[in-house]
C-alpha cells in the first residue's frame, strides 16, 4: 500500500486519458482506488467494470449506472454529483481507510468474477437469445 502522505505527479494522473487501452490495466494495478466524478447518467459503467477487474474500489457519481454497479461501502463510494464536499469527503475517507478499501477491492473483484467476466457475459447474451426466440416461437 502507498502511504497516505506521499504525493503523485499530475502527469500521473492525466496518463490515463492520454495512453492506449493497453496501459490502462498496468496504470489500475499502481493505484488503490479509481474516482469517477461524473455529472451525468451512465447507461452502462465500462470503467467501473475494468476498475473492479483489477479489484479496485470506486469512489463514483450516485447516478445511474454508477449507483447500481457500486455496492455503496462494500464495492465503492457513492458521493452526491456536483457536490466537491462529498467527494473530497468520500476521497479523505478513502485514503485515510486503506485497509477498508483494500476489502472493498477484493469484494469488487468477486464481484466481476460473479457478473462481468468474458464467459459470464456470454452467458447472459445467450440466456437474452433463447428468451428472444422462445418469444418468436409463441407468436
Amino acid at each position: 500500500m502507498r502511504s497516505p502522505g506521499k504525493s503523485y505527479p499530475y502527469a500521473k494522473s492525466r496518463a490515463l486519458k492520454l495512453c492506449r487501452y493497453a496501459k490502462v490495466g498496468y496504470f489500475m494495478s499502481q493505484t488503490e482506488f479509481l474516482v469517477m466524478p461524473s455529472v451525468w447518467i451512465k447507461t452502462f459503467g465500462i470503467v467501473i467494470v475494468e476498475a473492479f477487474a483489477h479489484g479496485l474500489p470506486v469512489i463514483a457519481s450516485r447516478l445511474g449506472a454508477m449507483a447500481e454497479i457500486i455496492d455503496d461501502g462494500v464495492t465503492g463510494l457513492h458521493f452526491t454529483s456536483g457536490d466537491a464536499n462529498d467527494l473530497t469527503a468520500k476521497v479523505g475517507w478513502a485514503i485515510a481507510n486503506p485497509e477498508r478499501m483494500a476489502e472493498m477491492g477484493l469484494a469488487a473483484r468477486r464481484v466481476y468474477e460473479l457478473k462481468y467476466t468474458e464467459h459470464e457475459s456470454y452467458r447472459q447474451l445467450m440466456q437474452i437469445y433463447r428468451e428472444a426466440l422462445a418469444g418468436l416461437s409463441k407468436m
